[in-house]
């Protein structure tokens, strides 16, 4: 059996897709085994375990998006291309939400995401969490200070600080989300603000979405994104 289901303490990892065993009866109708619980793991008939053989790291090479991103509420393929291993974005709108980022779906409780961008001309990049247009927070870069974005109220929370080029990191330990930023990917510096996320899903703020990871590209310009590092935290 195939079905969707919300798992209990992440809601704001939308609906996930789950499988039960059936078992079929004398009348030929079927039924879940009578030692199935629903709401425990089912352990697996085959002795040999599974092994992960997908990421959502992206080094941003070849000529195509992964399968992985998907831009919120559009498709828009002028506005961005692919290359030398990186992923250049047009600015669109004033505002996280109005700029239609790019988005991944974690599939971990906890997780470091980080991101090296480029800014050209006015444009502001940022790695973020995003549910809707108007429910989200993250880390952003302008040319010179790094942004905060705490549910849409956003600010410099580091003045002239870097030229154009930084990496900027999110970690969320269990829906408490800390926010970085380096100059060379190695000295990462962490700022005053963090943030707490497990309200962000569909019984507060409705439309069946989830609590996903962007980039996103707003204001006047371009911004250039390089080397996406997904690691989760077990």
């Amino acid at each position: 059996m195939i079905f969707h289901g919300y798992e209990n303490g992440h809601y704001n990892m939308g609906r996930q897709t789950l499988l039960l065993p059936v078992e079929w009866t004398e009348d030929d109708w079927y039924k879940i085994p009578s030692e199935i619980k629903i709401d425990e793991p089912v352990k697996r008939h085959s002795a040999t375990p599974s092994k992960a053989t997908f990421s959502l790291s992206d080094s941003f090479d070849g000529a195509r998006l992964k399968p992985q991103w998907k831009f919120f509420a559009e498709y828009d393929t002028n506005r961005f291309h692919l290359h030398e291993n990186s992923l250049v974005i047009n600015a669109k709108g004033n505002s996280v939400g109005g700029s239609s980022p790019l988005l991944c779906m974690p599939s971990d409780h906890s997780y470091i995401a980080q991101v090296e961008l480029f800014i050209e001309g006015d444009a502001t990049g940022g790695l973020i969490l995003f549910y809707n247009d108007r429910s989200y927070s993250g880390i952003l870069a302008d040319k010179e200070n790094i942004l905060a974005n705490l549910r849409g109220w956003q600010f410099p929370t580091e003045k002239n600080v870097i030229q154009r080029h930084v990496f900027l990191r999110l970690k969320n330990i269990n829906d408490t989300v800390d926010m970085y930023y380096s100059i060379d990917s190695e000295n990462w510096n962490k700022i005053e603000n963090s943030v707490e996320v497990s309200a962000l899903h569909h019984n507060v703020l409705g439309g069946f979405m989830s609590l996903r990871i962007g980039l996103c590209s707003l204001g006047d310009g371009k911004v250039r994104f390089k080397n996406f590092v997904y690691t989760p935290n077990k």
